[in-house]
């Protein structure tokens, strides 16, 4: 136990360890429930075999009844007695026929009766009426399972009643070639189904509108009606008991037969060979997964080791892996990683630590040269001088200069927008005193933008992009607009002016750079230097392009779009 949860420790076996139980137990599933259909599948098979040859059991003793009733008419009609006595039977009172035959007249030994008789016995009393149709009347003579019989004149009410549950075989009659008549013969369908059924099982037979229920009376209670409308074979409840059940139908004899029998009887075998299949599966499984364990336990250990001596190298306490007597791939990472650490600790103090120090003397040099307190006191000096002078426009936008540039170098790199903003105005501010009266410029931006996080100093270079490219001190009025809308997608911030235009080749090539797939590389502080800031913080939630005024100015477009909540 102690080896499994070693080596379930590391995530590379844990996963692969999990992943193999579920492939495993999926696999076992699969065979077990395989295995369990196919034992199903077999018992039915069984018993349908079965069910198959007491139908045809059955199916057989009908059609020799039927075979023995053709039989009984080629008789009587190839014996001119018999035939005789037929009619005569037929035609007179029992009183009358039986006097008849005492009659010294009638001592024919071709009798009617006693060929009838031998018909039923025959038949293993599966005929229990025949009933003679004439102009006079119906006649029924009438035999229980033990060859009693008797003779009465029935209504058509009451003949019809008896073919209830029976089958009817009919032979026409005739006499010097004219037809006198029929004699129908009712066979019991019971009679050859309880024959062939066995002690534990039950059937319906179903015959038109009459149900009968034969075997053991313990089935009756069964939804006979659902298991006619099954698939023919199957299984079903009943009691707690597990029964199988086979519904076939007789085409020649017009009857339905559903017999049913207890599962076990056919499951004791096979049941058997399932558990022994399924222990052994499960066996098998269990071996192999011992095996997977006790190989990997080790391997486990040995990259825990591995993994131990990475966490002291971090903390200057490199420890050796002790390879010992393994010779496998693992044994190989553990020497090269001990060679690694030993050219690391000597580069490290041979080259690393050096270069650090160099490095940090060279910073220090830089950040003493690029100290900005001289520029704002330069700036202050001129300021001051611009005032003892009378400039006082100078004077300001010297102040103002001196503000923008402190709040560039000692603002955040990460601001609100609306800070951002209000860099971008001072800088228009001053690019108003440069131009005098030809410069108006108008910042229309909805105040809930304001507290968008966004990289500092991007505004300014594009506003900047106008005045390098597009304006000169012409004395024509410029006009520089800073306007925001909310979208669908985000917001949408459109920098525009009313001077110049550009050619829609250039359009296309400036486009192109506002692609994370282009290869330009940032030009400076221009437009696609603003475009990879953006990126580089936003992401593909940025998007910025160029293009055209009508009549005339440029307008530079960029949209930040809201992130998608999953």
């Amino acid at each position: 136990m102690s080896k499994l949860s070693n080596f379930l420790h590391l995530k590379i076996y844990r996963r692969t360890f999990l992943l193999y139980l579920l492939v495993v137990l999926i696999f076992i599933t699969v065979m077990i429930a395989l295995f369990y259909s196919n034992m199903v599948s077999g018992v039915l098979d069984a018993y349908a075999q079965e069910a198959e040859a007491g139908f045809s059991q059955g199916e057989r003793q009908l059609v020799s009844v039927t075979g023995a009733i053709d039989n009984f008419f080629t008789h009587l009609y190839s014996s001119s007695a018999t035939l005789a006595d037929f009619f005569r039977f037929f035609g007179a009172t029992p009183e009358a026929y039986v006097r008849a035959r005492l009659d010294a007249a009638y001592t024919s030994p071709d009798s009617y009766l006693t060929s009838c008789n031998n018909l039923i016995s025959d038949s293993g009393f599966t005929i229990r009426h025949m009933l003679y149709y004439s102009a006079s009347g119906i006649v029924d003579m009438e035999y229980n399972a033990s060859g009693y019989s008797r003779c009465r004149v029935l209504e058509a009410e009451e003949a019809e009643a008896l073919f209830g549950g029976a089958y009817a075989y009919t032979k026409d009659i005739h006499k010097s070639a004219s037809y006198v008549g029929k004699l129908t013969f009712l066979l019991d369908l019971s009679t050859p189904v309880a024959a062939s059924l066995g002690e534990e099982e039950g059937a319906c037979l179903i015959t038109g509108s009459t149900r009968t229920y034969l075997g053991d009376p313990a089935y009756e209670g069964l939804n006979w009606e659902e298991l006619l409308k099954g698939p023919g074979l199957g299984r079903v409840r009943c009691g707690g008991t597990t029964l199988v059940y086979r519904a076939r139908v007789s085409e020649r004899f017009s009857y339905t037969l559903i017999t049913v029998a207890p599962a076990a009887e056919y499951l004791t075998g096979r049941l058997n060979q399932f558990v022994l299949f399924s222990l052994g599966v499960i066996a098998a499984f269990l071996l192999i997964t011992f095996i997977y364990v006790r190989q990997f336990s080790s391997d486990s250990s040995f990259i825990e080791s591995i993994l131990h001596s990475m966490v002291k190298a971090q903390s200057e306490q490199f420890v050796p892996v002790d390879v010992g007597e393994r010779d496998d791939e693992f044994a190989d990472i553990a020497q090269h990683l001990n060679t690694l650490y030993d050219n690391l600790d000597t580069l490290i103090q041979q080259k690393y630590l050096l270069t650090i120090r160099q490095q940090q003397a060279e910073m220090q040099r830089l950040s003493a040269q690029l100290n900005p307190h001289f520029l704002y006191n330069t700036l202050e000096r001129i300021r001051l001088r611009a005032l003892s002078e009378g400039a006082r426009d100078v004077a300001e936008a010297t102040a103002a200069l001196g503000l923008l540039y402190r709040n560039i170098v000692k603002t955040d790199p990460i601001i609100p927008l609306s800070r951002e903003l209000e860099i971008t105005e001072q800088y228009l501010d001053l690019m108003c005193f440069l131009y005098d009266e030809q410069l108006l410029y108008h910042l229309d931006v909805p105040e809930e933008m304001g507290s968008i996080l966004t990289p500092k100093i991007w505004m300014q270079p594009i506003v900047e992009n106008f005045f390098k490219h597009n304006f000169q001190n012409d004395g024509q009025l410029k006009v520089v607009v800073i306007s925001a809308q909310r979208r669908p997608d985000g917001y949408l911030l459109r920098f525009f002016d009313n001077l110049g235009s550009i050619s829609r080749e250039q359009l296309a090539l400036l486009n192109r750079q506002f692609t994370p797939e282009s290869d330009a590389s940032p030009d400076g502080i221009g437009l696609r230097n603003v475009y990879e800031r953006l990126r580089l913080y936003y992401g593909s939630r940025v998007e910025m392009s160029i293009g055209n005024q009508q009549p005339a100015g440029v307008c530079i477009q960029v949209l930040l779009k809201d992130e998608v909540k999953h």
